[in-house]
């Protein structure tokens, strides 16, 4: 049984970006049927962190992605922290949409995953948030993902009303939650799949910076690439990550399969 228009989803994706040319474009190219408007919020000034650093070009690749049907709604700015960018970004995707989707720059989905998605939620109208599972990747050229993937259950959706307000990074005060199952989808997260640089820079403007691992950088992720059987990899929660296994190309999401991070140098 299809979809009727009536019970069909409009979904309001919401990416917060700063620095984040790596992945920005493969977002978009792994939501962009998806969805029924897209904000993308560039902060071009100071990073949450507090401390300046060069400008990378995610605000040209957001402004030359391929628009053919008008989705894309940019906002530029300086936050001074993320949860007030992210309210910036949903006020613009709130009149537009009945659903809340909440994307970082770095996360990519796969083609039927989303097809399964907009049917598990539209035959849920009750649900009000929807959280789902991570898929999380470790280290680039190639790629190598966490095993067992981590504990964290992440809110990815809420139902959009009048009265709907974000009172968390993607938590909204909607009621009633329910677990998005594996076999619908997962969020394919490539947090740690970055450069030593890039790394760096997340580890100086996260928001959980005073819960670091002290030495992590060196002890953990610069030991590891002569070390793969290292473990407790969590820079915050070492136990979260316990170990990063190789990964086939053909389980990436489809748009990632043609990353040059995907393949050995």
């Amino acid at each position: 049984m299809g979809l009727t228009a009536l019970n069909k989803p409009r979904f309001g994706i919401t990416i917060c970006a700063h620095n984040e040319s790596d992945y920005i474009t493969y977002c978009l190219r792994s939501i962009y049927d998806f969805a029924h408007i897209i904000a993308v919020s560039v902060n071009n000034g100071i990073p949450w962190g507090g401390m300046p650093e060069p400008l990378d070009n995610t605000l040209e690749l957001v402004q030359s992605f391929p628009d053919s049907d008008g989705k894309i709604r940019i906002i530029t700015g300086e936050w001074a922290n993320e949860m007030d960018q992210r309210i910036a970004t949903f006020e613009v995707v709130k009149p537009e949409a009945n659903y809340l989707m909440t994307v970082d720059a770095d996360e990519i989905y796969c083609k039927d995953d989303l097809v399964r998605l907009q049917r598990f939620v539209a035959l849920r109208p009750f649900v009000g948030q929807f959280r789902i599972r991570m898929r999380t990747y470790w280290k680039i050229c190639p790629f190598y993902v966490i095993d067992p993937p981590e504990p964290y259950r992440r809110y990815l959706i809420s139902r959009l009303r009048a009265s709907t307000k974000l009172i968390g990074f993607s938590q909204t005060n909607e009621r009633w939650r329910c677990m998005i199952p594996p076999r619908v989808a997962v969020c394919h997260h490539f947090s740690y799949a970055r450069t030593d640089e890039r790394i760096l820079q997340k580890l100086r403007n996260t928001s959980h910076r005073d819960e670091l691992v002290e030495g992590w950088f060196e002890n953990v992720w610069l030991k590891w690439d002569t070390d793969h059987n290292l473990q407790n990899l969590h820079p915050t929660h070492p136990q979260e990550f316990k170990r990063a296994i190789p990964v086939e190309i053909d389980l990436l999401p489809e748009v990632m399969r043609d990353h040059p991070y995907a393949y050995p140098r």
